[in-house]
């Protein structure tokens, strides 16, 4: 994998703005229920949950940067289920959660390319090399 060297930084406005754009490009798919990846995609998930009139909401939750490595993941059997995340960047939570929750729809605000396979849906796909600043991220 190159190395992760052109900074991206994102705003508020455009996390707002890409998460309804995805909640629109989602609105016909019928979710009952939505998993947010944490940490990065809980604003995501609140904003599409809220668009596409979603109540049941829950979170995956992982052990640092340990993506394979979950502390928590609820039992979501029988539900039409949506995941929302920030970003997919290596793609390994992506994988596992897919393993987790086959039948689930992943979506991901952006996306590397190298791991798009792995969304079923996106706004934003960009090089390996770039990495996004989010706005929870900023100093």
């Amino acid at each position: 994998m190159q190395s992760q060297n052109k900074k991206f930084p994102i705003t508020w406005e455009q996390v707002h703005r890409d998460a309804l754009r995805l909640a629109q490009k989602l609105q016909d798919k019928n979710f009952d229920a939505l998993l947010a990846v944490c940490k990065g995609g809980l604003v995501p998930a609140s904003l599409i949950a809220r668009a596409l009139d979603i109540h049941y909401i829950d979170t995956a939750c992982f052990d640092g940067e340990n993506s394979e490595q979950a502390i928590k993941l609820p039992e979501l059997s029988g539900k039409n289920l949506l995941i929302v995340d920030d970003i997919i960047n290596t793609g390994k939570t992506a994988a596992y959660l897919k393993q987790i929750y086959p039948s689930a729809h992943y979506a991901s605000l952006y996306v590397k390319e190298e791991v798009m396979h792995l969304a079923d849906s996106y706004i934003t796909a960009v090089n390996q090399d770039t990495w996004f600043i989010f706005p929870w991220e900023h100093e």
